[in-house]
């Protein structure tokens, strides 16, 4: 039975990175980033990909298990294998983002994040720049984690940078977190 991915699109070059790594041909069906900002748009996405997976396919979440609250009641009515991590960040830092998150309150941001916030917190959420700063205000620094793959163009942080007004960091990372988790759930029966 051949198993077919459905991520979310934050994580989509990182996932073709690995799968090309591991020589890998599964399916893999994106859903839009900017879901995460309609529970009820997400749900619906999320359920239509699952259904397009085919009778002699087998889905797996990569998703994050707390991208949506139902999450794992949708895995279990599709029988679908899922990562272990919360969410995109954790699926690539690991163990590494309590580490982060003990030295600072951090907001994460992906490469993937960084080219769809317009369309998550501007035309999703509908905030203008006094919103951003009010919601990002919370924050002491905003952490861009940096997978190597393709340039994160300085134009862009700094416009992040100047609708939120929260400093921000670049941290490297490699992909091995994110390669065990999709390793794992290959795995699984």
């Amino acid at each position: 039975m051949e198993k077919v991915f459905v991520a979310c699109s934050m994580l989509s070059e990182e996932i073709k990175k690995i799968m090309e790594e591991l020589d890998l041909d599964n399916k893999v069906l994106y859903l839009d980033a900017a879901l995460h900002v309609d529970l009820d748009l997400l749900e619906q996405a999320l359920e239509s990909k699952l259904r397009e997976v085919g009778s002699n396919e087998k889905p797996v979440l990569l998703i994050g298990t707390k991208c949506h609250p139902d999450i794992q009641s949708l895995a279990n009515r599709y029988k679908c294998s899922i990562v272990r991590g919360s969410n995109c960040i954790e699926l690539l830092l690991g163990p590494k983002m309590k580490d982060l998150d003990s030295e600072a309150k951090t907001f994460y941001l992906t490469k993937g994040w960084l080219q769809n916030w317009r369309k998550i917190f501007i035309e999703g959420l509908k905030w203008d720049p006094v919103d951003a700063r009010q919601n990002f205000g919370f924050y002491d620094r905003i952490v861009c984690i940096d997978t190597d793959i393709g340039e994160i163009a300085e134009e862009d942080i700094l416009e992040f940078f100047e609708y939120t007004q929260v400093p921000v960091e670049i941290y490297p990372v490699n992909l091995e977190h994110l390669k065990e988790e999709m390793l794992n759930v290959l795995q699984q029966s």
